[in-house]
């Protein structure tokens, strides 16, 4: 059973910022010695709480940008976006094999919650130049899957988004580890025409109590993103609130997020 996340040890951000490092392309490997590539972008402050991004099927770690960008701005987070082993330029497995994700079978699919574990062992580790006192993960699609298994497994990732996530893609169940993760919080979106994401989303709505957001559509995926913006909002705000890394710069009230209800649904505004 996993501990609530703890209080960020980090200091409220200040309003006024210190430029943030470039990002830089980033690789380290696996515990079963796979060669993981990724974006490291640092924030401004080196004690900024960490976010790991992992993509969906066939997919690659640039798909996260529109989040990335938001996370980035005003006051700014750590941020890795990964490619998943077999995807992007994570094809270099152990003993010089290639791998291509066209080629997993399910076990090899279960095995992507390793790339999510040696993320957060390399953000945590000396060579990202960071210092997080907390990790959040998101994942899309089988990438929430993998998000959900590496925190049924490390204590530190306390803090899950899962978008689009399915009971079992591709044999990868999902369901199972997210029982054990009762006292951590998993915010997870999906459209309300994919019903195996929804039933899902619903299944962490219970274990966790937190309440799903479910969209109008059949949006997979970031494509949500594009399809409902105030589900752009609705994550970032998840987001920096369990991080306790506020944004410095409030929206402006035209653009203003609704409530939630019980069910996750935003209720409507009047105007």
């Amino acid at each position: 059973m996993h501990r609530p996340a703890p209080a960020s040890s980090a200091a409220p951000a200040t309003a006024v910022e210190a430029e943030a490092p470039a990002p830089r392309d980033v690789t380290f490997t696996t515990s079963d010695g796979v060669t993981i590539a990724g974006t490291l972008a640092r924030g401004t402050r080196v004690d900024a709480p960490a976010v790991i991004f992992v993509h969906q099927l066939s997919s690659t770690s640039a798909e996260w940008a529109p989040l990335v960008e938001r996370l980035h701005t005003a006051a700014s987070l750590t941020t890795l976006a990964i490619d998943m082993r077999g995807h992007g330029q994570s094809t270099h497995g152990p003993n010089g094999t290639t791998l291509d994700w066209q080629q997993f079978d399910d076990a090899a699919w279960a095995a992507t919650r390793l790339d999510v574990l040696a993320a957060l062992a390399f953000l945590a580790g000396p060579e990202s130049g960071a210092s997080p006192p907390s990790f959040a993960v998101i994942g899309s699609s089988i990438g929430a899957s993998a998000a959900i298994a590496a925190a049924a497994e490390e204590p530190r990732l306390a803090t899950v988004v899962t978008i689009s996530p399915g009971r079992a893609y591709h044999g990868f169940d999902a369901i199972t580890p997210a029982a054990r993760l009762g006292n951590c919080a998993i915010f997870a979106l999906a459209s309300r025409d994919e019903q195996d994401s929804v039933q899902t989303a619903e299944t962490y709505g219970r274990i966790t109590s937190t309440p799903p957001m479910i969209v109008d559509g059949d949006a997979h995926g970031v494509l949500i993103f594009a399809n409902d913006p105030l589900a752009l909002d609705r994550v970032e705000d998840f987001v920096r609130e369990r991080l306790e890394w506020v944004r410095l710069i409030a929206r402006p009230a035209a653009i203003a997020r609704p409530p939630l209800t019980s069910t996750g649904v935003a209720e409507p505004t009047t105007h």
